[in-house]
């Protein structure tokens, strides 16, 4: 099978992150991987990657289209809502030139569902998975102080504002902490420099910053995962977060906030804090709970990973690319 992709997959973030790893199980697997392409049998749009001009070119082809479908921009995502209602609108004229759309998760469909009439248009759900000859329990760690715990999170989290919202969240969270002595926040990846700046402001004792200049390689996450005790899930309304269900196969017991997909992904396997959900501001969220469910978490450990490792078994690569495949196959054989 000839699959199209409408960018190629080098850079970062989850999306482009995704793509590398379908592609290279595309071609594993004996199917060509094209950019830019339109004779193709099947076409795999992603976020806003796909010009208005291409979508027009691929139905002039009657090429078939599957629309992976992540999220949109809110008013409170991005200081600019010329460029919020830019991106927008290309999704929806996406979403509505697909012939199947793939929603991340049951709250990826709920977002949709807020710029165009998503019963009207074929779609399922197929959840991210984690590469598990790389996430997995056994492995290399870091070094690391023997005698604390630590609470791993990230600081890149895509548009601006949003990045800066998850980094506060991160600050309060671990000012809660500052007085148990055994446990130790890391905060790795690249950052904004605003963002940097604010965790260098904060100056708080049990936050050790990793490498804020840079991105970290994707080999190197695994290893970053394992050295930890808990990662901390940060971001409010993600479509389906890559770094909770690379947790989740590695076997680190994850808390986040009780929003986006983070309650579908874990389950009763993780605990999440108090939150108010919302899309018109960034979701209020409070960090005494986060601080009581990582207590909680360290106090049954072994059982937040026991449960965690368990739940991973549902979201890996080989399940995520196989169920692509068959909708793949579906459109091209005319089966929807």
């Amino acid at each position: 099978m000839k699959i199209g992709f409408p960018v190629p997959a080098e850079g970062k973030g989850g999306t482009k992150t995704w793509m590398m790893a379908f592609q290279n199980y595309c071609i594993a697997q004996g199917h060509q991987v094209f950019c830019k392409r339109m004779d193709v049998d099947v076409f795999v749009s992603l976020a806003n990657f796909a010009s208005f001009d291409m979508l027009e070119a691929l139905k002039a082809k009657k090429t078939k289209m599957i629309y992976r479908m992540d999220g949109i921009f809110f008013d409170y995502f991005i200081e600019s809502q010329l460029m919020r209602k830019d991106f927008n609108d290309l999704v929806a004229a996406t979403i509505e030139s697909a012939h199947k759309v793939v929603y991340q998760s049951q709250f990826s469909k709920e977002v949709a569902s807020h710029i165009v009439d998503v019963d009207n248009i074929p779609g399922t759900v197929i959840y991210n998975g984690a590469d598990t000859r790389f996430f997995k329990p056994e492995g290399p760690i870091l070094e690391r102080p023997k005698d604390k715990k630590i609470v791993l999170s990230i600081a890149y989290w895509g548009p601006p504002m949003l990045a800066q919202y998850s980094i506060q969240q991160f600050i309060d969270i671990a000012k809660c902490f500052v007085n148990h002595k055994d446990i130790e926040f890391w905060i790795l990846g690249e950052a904004y420099p605003e963002n940097e700046a604010k965790i260098i402001e904060a100056d708080l004792p049990n936050v050790t910053k990793i490498n804020l200049h840079e991105q970290v390689p994707r080999e190197d996450m695994p290893t970053y995962i394992r050295t930890a005790d808990i990662i901390m899930h940060l971001r409010p309304n993600d479509a389906c977060s890559n770094l909770i269900i690379e947790a989740m196969n590695v076997g680190k017991p994850i808390v986040g906030l009780d929003l986006g997909s983070t309650p579908e992904l874990l389950g009763d396997a993780g605990l999440r804090c108090e939150s108010e959900p919302s899309f018109t501001e960034f979701p209020k969220i409070n960090p005494m709970s986060m601080y009581e469910q990582i207590i909680k978490t360290f106090d049954d450990y072994a059982f937040y990973q026991q449960k965690i490792l368990e739940r991973g078994k549902l979201f890996t690569l080989e399940k995520m690319c196989q169920a692509y495949l068959r909708e793949m196959n579906n459109l091209v054989e005319n089966k929807s």
